[in-house]
């Protein structure tokens, strides 16, 4: 009888999950950004928004299918597995996004969060009042605003969009309405840094 190696398949099937849990963030730049949490027990989650609001959280089923081949394991060629592997982390995070996605479209939709450009045209307003309804964080030192959020648009759209918002740009009034509104959510941070640091 051949020996099984059990405790070297263990070990080499813990490092291949946690490379793969490395690489959806890698493949999947929307959810590079986001907090994990890793929940072991339990199908729901409860979620505590800044403003105190709770919401739950729940976790659709998911199945993803991984096969190697005796052929795989055979040729000894790690890069055709990793192809593999790789595709699965794609697949992964394509769902993760999905599932993120629609958790956000629900919770704005519920607190009213939500700016509606009827007929599908952007105006200038409307891109402002997109800053108006963000939450932002500033660096403590230049008081810039830090990265943490991003649009996400189909590739068509943003086709449309990034050129107006680029001419926008060049127009005084749009630039002095939208200093303003920094301005507006740098004050805003100020009076929840504050409010933070007392409470602690």
């Amino acid at each position: 009888m051949l020996p099984d190696f059990v405790r070297v398949k263990k070990r080499n099937e813990r490092q291949l999950l946690r490379w793969l849990e490395e690489q959806i963030p890698e493949l999947t730049p929307l959810v590079k950004g986001v907090q994990r949490f890793r929940q072991h027990e339990g199908r729901l989650g409860r979620i505590v928004r800044s403003d105190e609001s709770e919401g739950i959280l729940n976790y659709p089923p998911a199945e993803f299918q991984l096969e190697v081949s005796r052929e795989d394991i055979r040729s000894g060629d790690i890069e055709r597995i990793k192809v593999k592997v790789l595709d699965l982390a794609k697949r992964m995070g394509e769902h993760q996004v999905k599932e993120m996605l629609k958790v956000v479209g629900e919770a704005a939709d519920a607190t009213g969060n939500v700016v509606n450009a009827a007929g599908g045209e952007l105006t200038k307003e409307h891109f402002l009042d997109l800053f108006r309804r963000i939450q932002m964080d500033f660096d403590p030192v230049t008081l810039q605003p830090l990265p943490g959020w991003m649009f996400v648009m189909h590739p068509d759209l943003a086709q449309k969009i990034v050129p107006k918002v680029k001419a926008w740009e060049q127009d005084p009034t749009f630039k002095a309405e939208y200093e303003e509104i920094i301005q507006h959510n740098r004050e805003e941070w100020r009076a929840r840094e504050a409010n933070r640091k007392l409470v602690s």
